[in-house]
């Protein structure tokens, strides 16, 4: 096997842990809370959450108060051939009276093999109490840890090194647009950065639309989402994904039951949220992955600073 077969077998491995049978780039998959994760990947599963900020970034403005978000996610636990496919986030949000600010970093090992890190930076605002808007720009970057494997160095894949970086900028808006019913839109890699080694490989361009519909009496919330990924290959139906999703609220917004479906994957999960700190949950199957592996499991963990007060990321 040579060191590019090698490569792409890696590869492979990460696009079974990014949970979709579909033939994909690098650095394609946003980052998501376990939250959103939960509920099909939901773009309008929170507002005023820091976690957001690589998802849809118009949902950092309605911070409340200071808040900062870890979560760990283990891909496909168990599956054979795979080995250890591990994935860290963590954010940071502060609502100012100009706007709220967000500061994100996700790391993306895969069994010492390769490497994929994020780090972004979201600026967002809520206007009129009914709009909201975001922006995150993001430096990606991955590489290869060939260590010294003298035919990896030797390969011409690695000829200007094992590892690249670029910069992404995405675009998120949320808006109340009846009553209950919340539309979200979010552009994401809007230049499709090229992260290619040796030749060129462009992260796909990706917009998610997104639907919330609050039933405030029963504790319910609905969402559906529609994903397209603007890539160089592949019929409509390959590069869509739909999704639904289903939250359950109890006892006054402490505890919450979550429930995701797409074409690929489903997804349930969990959270409970005390005064200043939460804990978030979320379990996924792949259709094309049921067997040989305990699924991919998310843990999220929240604390928030200060006492609650009003957001000051609103407009006058």
């Amino acid at each position: 096997m040579t060191t590019k077969t090698a490569v792409r077998a890696v590869l492979a491995a990460l696009l079974i842990a990014a949970a979709a049978p579909r033939a994909r780039a690098s650095f394609d998959s946003a980052s998501v809370s376990a939250q959103a994760s939960a509920m099909g990947g939901a773009g309008l599963s929170g507002r005023g959450d820091s976690a957001s900020l690589f998802l849809n970034p118009a949902g950092v403005a309605g911070l409340a108060r200071p808040e900062a978000y870890f979560m760990y996610n283990r891909y496909y636990a168990g599956l054979s051939g795979v080995g250890n496919l591990g994935q860290g986030f963590a954010s940071v949000g502060v609502p100012t009276k100009f706007g709220a600010l967000a500061l994100g970093y996700t790391d993306l090992q895969a069994s010492g093999l390769l490497a994929e890190r994020v780090v972004g930076v979201t600026f967002a605002r809520r206007w009129f109490d009914a709009f909201e808007a975001g922006v995150t720009g993001k430096y990606l970057h991955h590489r290869y840890l060939i260590g010294s494997d003298p035919a990896a160095s030797a390969d011409p894949v690695f000829r200007n090194g094992a590892s690249r970086g670029a910069l992404a900028l995405d675009l998120g808006l949320s808006a109340a647009v009846a009553g209950p019913l919340t539309a979200g839109l979010a552009v994401r890699n809007i230049n499709r950065p090229d992260v290619g080694l040796e030749s060129e490989d462009r992260g796909p361009r990706e917009i998610q639309s997104s639907l919330s519909y609050d039933i405030k009496d029963w504790g319910l919330k609905l969402t559906a989402d529609y994903l397209y990924r603007d890539a160089d290959s592949g019929s409509l139906q390959e590069r869509s994904v739909p999704g639904v999703g289903l939250e359950k609220t109890l006892d006054e917004g402490r505890v919450k039951f979550r429930l995701g479906v797409t074409p690929d994957q489903l997804s349930g999960g969990g959270g409970v949220q005390f005064d200043r700190v939460g804990f978030d949950y979320a379990f996924i199957l792949s259709r094309n992955l049921l067997a040989d592996n305990a699924g991919t499991h998310m843990i999220g963990i929240r604390y928030r600073f200060g006492d609650g007060s009003p957001s000051s990321s609103r407009a006058p």
